[in-house]
């Protein structure tokens, strides 16, 4: 008797659970937004507006803040793409306190953002620095006095793919490692407490622990995953449009 393939329980129209959470992750940020956007519109400028208008703005200002120091005041209309960005990561970071599967836990969605990442450095090299930006990719030989590939440079390209691979591992591995830890800190717990009479039934040392390590693992870890994934883009971007000081400036 031939032994099933992994594969033939495979099902490719299956709902994943992280396709429940990246839609409720989008209608959060949609809800959020809006209420934000609502508010300012229906706000007097002569009141001061509520606390939760002016936390938006503090954290608009913050990002929008990053983008002109970090990539110049010529990409600060970037500020929206790394505001959503932020904000995707963060609330799929932080969704797991709420005991919901992370998106980000899924490799499948960081690499999706790191693409999104990368095409972004080909756009803003393009956009800045032409045609020049294809010589990283190549190597040049001067031919009666003008430079012409004669071969491409796995340097330059593995350079270039990179990022790609350490902006969704790092991400993933953060947030599938806390999920990880969680499980096997509850199955460790379950299996002291069911050796207690009465009180085995129920993993009581897993619940009290349990909200600590999700504060740590989901709250503290995905905010500063969520930093880092967004500074990395930035500073990716700012490689490929140019080093020179004259650059950053314009």
């Amino acid at each position: 008797m031939v032994a099933d393939s992994p594969l033939s329980e495979y099902n490719p129209f299956s709902l994943v659970p992280q396709i429940v959470t990246i839609t409720l992750t989008v209608l959060i940020i949609v809800v959020l937004f809006s209420v934000y956007y609502k508010k300012l519109t229906n706000s007097n400028y002569r009141r001061i507006n509520s606390g939760y208008v002016l936390t938006m703005q503090i954290f608009i200002e913050y990002i929008r803040g990053l983008v002109v120091t970090i990539l110049g005041p010529k990409l600060e209309k970037t500020t929206p793409f790394f505001l959503y960005l932020f904000s995707y990561i963060l609330i799929s970071n932080l969704i797991g306190v709420l005991g919901f599967a992370n998106p980000t836990g899924s490799l499948t969605v960081t690499l999706s953002l790191a693409f999104l990442s990368v095409v972004g450095t080909f756009a803003v090299g393009f956009r800045f620095q032409r045609a020049s930006y294809l010589r990283k990719f190549v190597y040049s030989a001067r031919i009666k006095k003008k430079s012409i590939p004669v071969m491409i440079n796995p340097f330059g390209v593995i350079s270039s793919v990179t990022p790609l691979i350490s902006l969704s591992f790092r991400l993933w591995g953060n947030m599938f490692a806390g999920s990880l830890i969680m499980s096997l800190w509850f199955y460790m717990t379950q299996s002291i407490m069911i050796k207690i009479p009465y009180l085995g039934v129920i993993n009581l040392l897993g619940g009290l622990t349990a909200v600590p390590l999700k504060m740590y693992f989901d709250l503290m870890s995905g905010v500063i995953q969520a930093m880092v994934f967004v500074l990395l883009t930035m500073v990716y971007w700012s490689f490929a449009r140019g080093e020179t000081s004259e650059n950053t400036n314009k």
